[in-house]
């Protein structure tokens, strides 16, 4: 490999996204490459902590990109603006990595425009969340739309063809007519977020670094080619990016004055309806929170002593009048509940809580807390059966409970301090120890195919 130092371009997607896995890539990145950061709007301490040349020594600019955050705009001016942004960095930093995704426009301007100035240019994904099979999400996407927004009266066949070409009509004007608009070929390729169908690395990807064996076959079925693949553990199990983690990012999570208090966290979701596993049909929205709320009385009836705290997904946010709802409904259940800001870091409850709890359709959350604090008790209750609610069934580090029986037997160990968190013996094989160390890898076997 040539001897001076690549440059790489970082995007930070999705804020929460960024928070839970994407940091830490950067973090170990940028203490070996120069990193320019293209960075969505985020909170006042995850920004600081950015601002930290100590922490982050070879982070040489921050641009802020503003492609799901920032101030609301058309689709036609938010296009214009992220391909002049795309342009003009591309130009002006001449990245030889860059690392963000390949579904959403501003990464796929990044690539094109990249790889016209530089034949040895990569582009490279590290996952994000928890994954899930884009088949069966598109199911879901398909199902919940025909729920909510089709009307009741006409057959589910010409219900579900009007979802499906919607959604293909979306994913022609995004990758097609956005792209012809700014002069651009459009994107060919069947992978569309729109559609939920393919997923990251069937587009402009040369490589997609996952966390496990299950996220690898999960890629596989998404066809995903296996030369794109390699596995690195999520950051949270990763020796190298602890004390960074528990010195930087989770301090400022901790909340002492609840230090002495019992604390129970159900991360509540956005979703209004839902769908029966076994025979895809709706579960109402009146049935659903009553669902709900019935696990909620079991948890303030067998813990009367510990605080309750309600942490609502933040994309409640995005419906207006849901949040004070979902105050008025479940606050006022018992003194015990507290329903907190939807904005707020899950980081924050994850660590005062001993006990997270989680309802269908599975989250990050979960699968977070179970990294982060492997000893706390972390529940995946799926009463109704819904789709997407076993994801976490036989799960390590997380419990899955899909009857009334189970989830009081497993309170009552709980209130009385016998609950036994079950270990397990997780061992999974990694190709590499780093993000530094991925990069290193593919630039060297880039190099050497270029020679």
């Amino acid at each position: 490999m040539k001897s001076e130092i690549k440059k790489v371009l970082f995007y930070t997607d999705i804020p929460r996204t960024f928070r839970t896995s994407q940091i830490y890539h950067l973090y170990e990145i940028s203490q070996t490459y120069p990193v320019i950061l293209l960075s969505e709007e985020l909170d006042p301490a995850t920004e600081s902590i950015l601002n930290n040349k100590k922490i982050f020594p070879k982070l040489e600019k921050i641009i802020p990109a503003y492609q799901f955050t920032g101030q609301k705009a058309n689709f036609l001016v938010k296009n214009r603006r992220l391909y002049k942004l795309a342009k003009d960095v591309v130009e002006k930093y001449r990245p030889d990595v860059f690392v963000g995704g390949d579904m959403w426009l501003l990464q796929l301007y990044i690539s094109r425009l990249a790889r016209r100035i530089k034949s040895s240019f990569i582009h490279i994904a590290f996952q994000g969340g928890f994954s899930m099979g884009m088949r069966e999400a598109r199911l879901f996407s398909n199902l919940m739309n025909i729920y909510l927004r089709t009307p009741s009266f006409l057959p589910l066949p010409l219900r579900s063809f009007l979802v499906k070409g919607k959604k293909c009509l979306g994913h022609y004007f995004y990758y097609w007519i956005l792209p012809l608009i700014v002069g651009q070929l459009p994107f060919r390729g069947k992978s569309s977020f729109i559609r939920f169908q393919g997923g990251c690395g069937l587009r402009a990807c040369d490589y997609y670094v996952i966390y496990s064996k299950r996220d690898y076959d999960i890629c596989i079925k998404d066809g995903i080619p296996v030369r794109k693949l390699y596995i690195l553990q999520h950051p949270l199990k990763r020796p190298a990016t602890k004390n960074f983690l528990e010195t930087n990012l989770f301090s400022s999570a901790l909340d002492n004055s609840r230090a002495d208090k019992k604390i129970l966290t159900i991360m509540l979701p956005n979703e209004l309806i839902s769908i029966k596993k076994s025979d895809r049909s709706l579960i109402s929205k009146d049935e659903l929170k009553k669902n709900r709320l019935e696990i909620i009385n079991l948890i303030v009836k067998n813990l009367k002593r510990w605080e309750i705290i309600i942490k609502p997904h933040p994309l409640m946010m995005l419906i207006p009048g849901l949040f004070q709802k979902t105050i008025q409904d479940f606050q006022v259940f018992s003194k015990q509940i507290q329903v907190v800001n939807p904005m707020d870091s899950a980081d924050k409850y994850i660590r005062m809580s001993t006990v997270i709890v989680g309802f269908p359709p599975a989250s990050t959350t979960l699968l977070t807390a179970s990294l982060q604090c492997p000893e706390k008790i972390i529940l995946s209750i799926d009463l109704q059966h819904e789709f997407f609610g076993d994801c976490y069934k036989n799960f390590h580090g997380i419990e899955y409970i899909d009857n009334k029986e189970e989830l009081t037997k497993t309170l009552t160990l709980i209130r009385d301090n016998n609950y036994c968190k079950h270990r397990g013996n997780e061992q999974e094989s990694s190709d590499f120890e780093s993000a530094a160390e991925v990069l290193k890898y593919v630039l060297q076997k880039n190099h050497n195919y270029y020679k």
